[in-house]
């Protein structure tokens, strides 16, 4: 059982192979038809498109041979030239074989040949050469190719370097054109200092040769600082009149126990004690508008147009003492 079913596998298998040949060759054969209907017709491109077409779905010498006619005939010799060469690789019948052989011989002197000059201080590293969008292998640069008449795009293109197009004109026939690629242009770069990279310039940063042009005198810090300033004149004002508040309390207890005889001991210390409360008050006030001058001043300075970055001005506050740190990059 086990012979008979690999038998029908391998009987299905090969008219599975059979068939789907058949069909293939159908295909091929209906566009070689459609070639010569339309090489009839005088319609050469098409036709030999189709040629082209039949050969891809299966390449027969027979094939090649018209295919050559028909690029020959349209007047692409370089094109029937290597129809003619690739059918005498593969064709068995010696008339065909005669025949390819024969059109490859009389068509080489009529060939037109296209020159990709590269010299050796033109090849910089990624160099890529393409001859209308196709590109040319290296190994064909500086060598004569045949090529059909007709206009193309000599290009080429380098990382970092500046692209290169030309366009030149092939004659059908017995023409010979070189074209030269040029060393291409680098591409400007901005290249850092010697040492290391330069610094971060920011609005209020100077340029290499001084302050900025559009640089205003009153900068957004010196905005800050006048705004810090006046804060500590209301603060200074504030604790300077808590300050007269307070003396005038300390007047009033002590008028209360004048020469050592107290009236009301209990008004006397009241007042004594709201006048220590407002002097603390006052001692903090100071302290605040002391801290608010130094950071006006600091701010006022460094914003210039000189400026450096990072200014931070944070008070500090502790029981009976007051003041600022600022830090910052000058």
């Amino acid at each position: 059982m086990s012979i008979a079913a690999t038998s029908a596998a391998f009987v299905i298998a090969t008219l599975v192979g059979l068939s789907s040949a058949r069909a293939q060759n159908a295909e091929a054969e209906l566009l070689f038809r459609d070639g010569d209907r339309l090489m009839a017709a005088g319609d050469f491109a098409k036709a030999c498109d189709a040629f082209e077409g039949s050969n891809r779905i299966e390449a027969r010498a027979g094939t090649l041979i018209r295919l050559g006619d028909c690029r020959e005939k349209n007047n692409q010799l370089a094109s029937a030239w290597s129809a003619y060469s690739d059918a005498l690789s593969r064709v068995k019948d010696p008339k065909k074989r005669e025949i390819a052989q024969a059109k490859v011989s009389a068509l080489e002197p009529r060939l037109s040949y296209l020159t990709i000059s590269v010299a050796d201080e033109s090849r910089v590293a990624g160099l890529t050469i393409t001859r209308n969008g196709t590109t040319v292998d290296a190994l064909l640069w500086n060598r004569g190719a045949p090529v059909d008449g007709g206009e193309y795009v000599i290009a080429g293109r380098a990382p970092g370097h500046e692209e290169w197009s030309t366009k030149v004109t092939v004659k059908p026939e017995a023409d010979k054109v070189s074209v030269e690629v040029p060393k291409f242009k680098e591409l400007a770069t901005l290249a850092p200092p010697p040492g290391g990279g330069g610094p971060i310039l920011d609005d209020n940063d100077d340029g290499p040769t001084g302050p900025r042009d559009d640089q205003p005198l009153l900068t957004t810090r010196r905005k800050i600082a006048l705004g810090v300033g006046v804060a500590g004149v209301v603060v200074l004002v504030g604790s300077a009149l808590t300050g007269s508040a307070a003396k005038s309390l300390e007047g009033e207890a002590h008028d209360v126990c004048a020469d050592r005889i107290c009236v009301d001991y209990a008004e006397a210390n009241g007042l004594l004690e709201d006048a220590r409360g407002k002097a603390r008050t006052a001692n903090l006030g100071y302290g605040l508008a002391a801290a608010a001058g130094i950071g006006a001043g600091i701010l006022w300075v460094t914003g210039g147009p000189k400026a450096g970055d990072g200014i931070a001005l944070s008070p500090t506050l502790a029981p009976g003492a007051a003041g600022a740190f600022v830090s910052g990059r000058f």
